[in-house]
């Protein structure tokens, strides 16, 4: 009976169906172990829908999952028939996906109608409803403390029960609004000053690829690879798992200057460097030491990573023990430190919640230098670049426009299809 209630003697068929809608129909036989983390990904997801579920619990569904990964699931989630709950930090995933959303913030749960932009809209204007109100509040609050102040002298110079009544009464008044009056909004992380110093330079020039190569043993990755950034450019940098991204960013850092006539770095741009892997840290410094090498004085390294949401305590802290949200911000202070005018980004917000990426996103809306990124955080790309680098038959392409108008114009479609391609 349990045989039969697990699908039996086609259950092996359904298996391999429902892999392959899922896109993982040519690693049906290999040991799990094997697959990527965005492959085990979609592996859990398939074990979770063998039993047809009315609901459908996901939790950072699109974690490991390049951009084509990406397209696909948001395809496949708006297609399955049954209820979902999601918890995603991917908001565009969320907004193509979700028609309602649930906070939870300081012990309290409220349900907002829509996807993600409506919920942030809405969220937005109920903050700035309860600021006007909170802002009354707090001057009706300001007006009896002055009154009980007066009171309270008056009493003090006039041995009157009359006064001291009142007194009372002007206290418990003042103790019930304050009781009642409405909380501070909160719009997100107001504590963060994130800020990058470093100005746009003078020249035109921030970046000239030329004929660039990469291959790791025989397999190539780019060949003849050429693109340019001038100064205050704003690039992504766009392409599968496994297209020499990451490679390329290093070689860029590590080997990038004036004289490499294959990577060619302005003589004026100063690069702050963010990596996917964190290795621009000794894991074995505190974050003072590490700080220390940059800034003068300890009292100069608080008060700089106090912008970053760092406190006292954390700067005896090795740096082998911090969280990855931690080293990202770490990341970030670090470049900010440096006065850098060429952030070089891998994966930026990996680790990070909402209103940290917001954060971030605000800081480099400010920054006048040049950024170059790569990351699948496709709503933080929206709002950060306007020209896209894709990556295509091993060689850079050049896109002028918004990372969704590359999408719309080309980029979903042309993922896709080599996504289905690959898996067939």
């Amino acid at each position: 009976e349990l045989y039969d209630n697990a699908g039996g003697d086609l259950a092996e068929d359904a298996a391999r169906k429902l892999l392959g809608r899922i896109g993982l129909a040519a690693q049906a036989d290999n040991p799990a172990q094997t697959l990527s983390g965005g492959e085990k990904n979609l592996l859990s997801l398939a074990r979770a829908l063998l039993s047809r579920p009315d609901l459908l619990i996901l939790d950072e569904p699109g974690n490991h999952l390049d951009m084509a990964g990406l397209a696909w699931l948001e395809d496949f989630l708006k297609s399955y028939p049954c209820t979902m709950l999601i918890v995603s930090h991917d908001r565009r995933l969320l907004d193509q996906t979700v028609d309602s959303i649930i906070e939870m913030d300081s012990g309290e749960v409220t349900l907002y109608k829509g996807n993600y932009s409506q919920y942030r809209l809405e969220r937005l204007k109920r903050a700035a409803s309860q600021g006007q109100t909170w802002k009354a509040d707090q001057e009706h609050i300001a007006r009896l403390e002055a009154l009980v102040k007066k009171f309270a002298e008056i009493a003090r110079a006039r041995p009157d029960p009359a006064w001291g009544k009142r007194l009372r009464a002007r206290r418990s008044q003042l103790a019930r609004v304050k009781a009642e009056a409405e909380t501070r909004p909160d719009l997100g992380n107001l504590d963060a000053k994130i800020v990058f110093d470093g100005q746009k330079s003078a020249a035109d020039l921030a970046v000239v690829v030329d004929s660039y190569n990469k291959r790791f043993g025989t397999e190539i990755l780019l060949e003849n690879s050429a693109f340019t950034l001038l100064n205050g450019d704003r690039a992504a940098l766009v392409g599968p798992n496994g297209s020499g991204k990451t490679s390329f960013l290093r070689d860029l850092v590590h080997e990038g200057s004036w004289e490499n006539p294959n990577l060619r770095i302005g003589p004026s741009m100063r690069v702050g460097y963010c990596a996917q892997q964190q290795e621009v840290f000794n894991p074995d410094d505190t974050v003072e030491q590490a700080f220390l090498k940059i800034l003068a004085t300890p009292a100069e390294v608080q008060k700089h990573l106090s912008r970053f949401l760092f406190g006292y305590k954390d700067l005896q802290k090795k740096i082998g023990s911090m969280s990855g949200g931690e080293l990202n911000r770490l990341q970030f202070a670090r470049a900010a430190a440096q006065k850098a005018n060429f952030l070089v980004l891998d994966e930026p917000t990996n680790h990070l919640d909402i209103p940290s990426r917001e954060a971030i996103e605000d800081a480099l809306d400010e920054f006048e230098g040049t950024v170059l990124v790569v990351s699948h955080d496709r709503y933080f790309l929206d709002k950060v670049v306007d020209r896209v680098i894709f990556i295509r038959d091993k060689r850079m392409n050049e896109y002028e426009g918004s990372f969704s108008e590359y999408w719309r114009d080309t980029g979903r479609e042309d993922m896709l299809s080599r996504a289905e391609t690959s898996v067939r």
